[in-house]
């Protein structure tokens, strides 16, 4: 087996509609022959399995796993087990990546000895306008408190991979959750953050395009599978003694994906049981001390949690306005 210097890793379900322009910005690389792109189609329907198979027949560091359908965590899980490279990367099958993207992952960690190398990227919407995900600035982080707290209560670190590169020791033992539909990248960049030793961010390169579509997880009817991230977090926080200092970020960090759960449960028509599922969630921010929420939560997570507590339909509104959440 030829061995490469990077894997990207990329989950494919019925995306036929976005793939070859995802593949493209793949094969358009400037580290195109450095790379190994294995695709995992997770069952899909649809003809993506033939157009992935169109790039495979041309390209020799192309792989193709088919199985049936898991799940994204078990998809990227299935890429991790059969990759090869030195270093991990995740790619969404819908995105695009500029041509330097891997490129400047791989000499941003390599530069800074880090375990983990972090870019930013911008999120594209529906009406065609894009919003860059966080403001200018070149960050190295190796105190463990320092890198869990730019993760839990600010942007800096997001919970998405996809604008990250990974040493394959980062992630040895670490894995997608299966079973969760929303918030296991959250949960697996929060475990690759725990192992690694130092991460670099220069988020002055936005060189990921995170396309937002009509089949998105977070834009589709709401479901039990919108729960997902609310316990993910909650897991999380129960791995901290109430003690530690780390827990009140972790516990702010979960307050937030409750917001945003709420806030996507009051978007439209939602079935009655889904609210009072929900209500114990809405007592928890209720019960929720504005006292911590200063101290613990960035400008941006505070202005939210005041938002829901005032109302989630302003809530709403106002996140539609400036299209963030």
């Amino acid at each position: 087996m030829c061995s490469y210097l990077i894997s990207v890793i990329v989950p494919v379900y019925n995306c036929e509609k976005y793939l070859t322009r995802g593949i493209d910005s793949l094969v358009n690389q400037t580290y195109f022959e450095k790379l190994e792109i294995i695709f995992v189609n997770d069952g899909s329907t649809d003809k993506s399995e033939l157009i992935i198979d169109s790039y495979v027949s041309r390209y020799n560091n192309m792989r193709l796993f088919t199985q049936c359908n898991k799940g994204v965590s078990a998809a990227r899980n299935t890429g991790i087990e059969k990759s090869n490279g030195s270093y991990i990367a995740f790619f969404d099958a819908d995105d695009v990546a500029e041509p330097k993207l891997y490129e400047t992952l791989y000499k941003l960690l390599i530069n800074n000895e880090a375990d983990i190398s972090i870019v930013d990227y911008s999120m594209i919407f529906l009406d065609g306008t894009s919003k860059k995900h966080r403001d200018n600035c070149f960050k190295i982080l190796s105190d463990k408190s320092d890198i869990l707290q730019s993760f839990f209560c600010s942007n800096l670190i997001c919970t998405n991979p996809v604008d990250k590169l990974f040493t394959r020791k980062a992630i040895e033992n670490v894995h997608f959750p299966e079973g969760y539909a929303i918030g296991e990248d959250m949960f697996f960049v929060y475990k690759s953050l725990c192992t690694a030793k130092k991460i670099v961010i220069d988020s002055s390169q936005v060189l990921y395009k995170y396309c937002i579509h009509h089949g998105s997880a977070m834009k589709t009817s709401f479901s039990d599978k919108n729960f997902d991230s609310v316990q993910l977090a909650k897991m999380i926080m129960d791995e901290f003694d109430k003690k530690e200092k780390i827990y009140n970020y972790a516990e702010a960090n979960y307050i937030h994906e409750i917001c945003k759960m709420l806030g996507l449960l009051y978007s439209g028509k939602v079935e009655n049981k889904y609210y009072c599922k929900a209500s114990v969630y809405i007592q928890i921010l209720k019960n929720y001390s504005i006292f911590k929420a200063i101290k613990y939560m960035d400008k941006k997570h505070f202005f939210a949690l005041e938002l829901m507590k005032l109302s989630p339909y302003v809530y709403n509104f106002v996140y539609r306005i400036m299209k963030v959440g």
